[in-house]
């Protein structure tokens, strides 16, 4: 359960009941998290823009239609990802490109300092979890992403990746276990080496 996953769930009920305000309240709340989620799977910065604030007038547009739902973040993460895909594939011959996850995600990691990072045992360590993070599949960093800094549960990752909640697990405990043979850590030390990676690249 995210921080404000609670108070989003009663907005959204409200919204679905005809306050339209309760959705500026979405928006304001899940906005960054969304543009920062966005990024990861292009460098058009306006086009993430664009998919966002696309997404919210649908969600005006259709609200009669709209179900409730406890997990208002992973919603939307579903909800755009899906957008921005599409506008990525408009053109494209890989109609299924979601369904087989054939598509770009990537952290950022290119805007670190790595010198800031070479101090220290645990710094290095950083670095090393950084170069397996990279060798993952855009699936595994995009779950990575979700469980590590946005804090998502398993069930809510697998509605944004669209796989059911023990696959979610495994794909993510497969991912650990590759980082965890590269710097021999417990699986606390590895979260802590991860949300600092993900912090720092967002």
């Amino acid at each position: 359960m995210y921080p404000n996953q609670k108070e989003d769930a009663k907005l959204w009920k409200d919204f679905l009941e005809g306050n339209q305000s309760a959705l500026s309240k979405i928006y304001l709340a899940n906005v960054n998290d969304l543009y920062a989620f966005g990024c990861k799977f292009s460098v058009d910065r306006s086009l993430i823009k664009d998919c966002i604030q696309d997404l919210f007038v649908t969600l005006l547009q259709t609200h009669t239609k709209l179900s409730p739902t406890d997990n208002v973040k992973a919603y939307l993460f579903t909800s755009l990802k899906r957008k921005i895909v599409r506008e990525i594939i408009r053109s494209s011959k890989f109609e299924q490109v979601m369904e087989r996850g054939d598509y770009r995600f990537e952290i950022g990691f290119e805007k670190l300092d790595t010198q800031a990072f070479e101090n220290d045992i645990y710094s290095k360590k950083t670095l090393a979890v950084r170069s397996a993070v990279e060798s993952l599949t855009s699936r595994q960093k995009e779950a990575l992403y979700l469980r590590f800094y946005f804090g998502l549960s398993h069930k809510e990752i697998a509605e944004v990746l669209h796989m059911e909640e023990q696959s979610s697990r495994s794909l993510i405990s497969r991912a650990v276990k590759k980082i965890r043979n590269v710097i021999k850590s417990d699986k606390k030390r590895i979260s802590n080496f991860l949300y600092l990676l993900f912090v720092h690249s967002s």
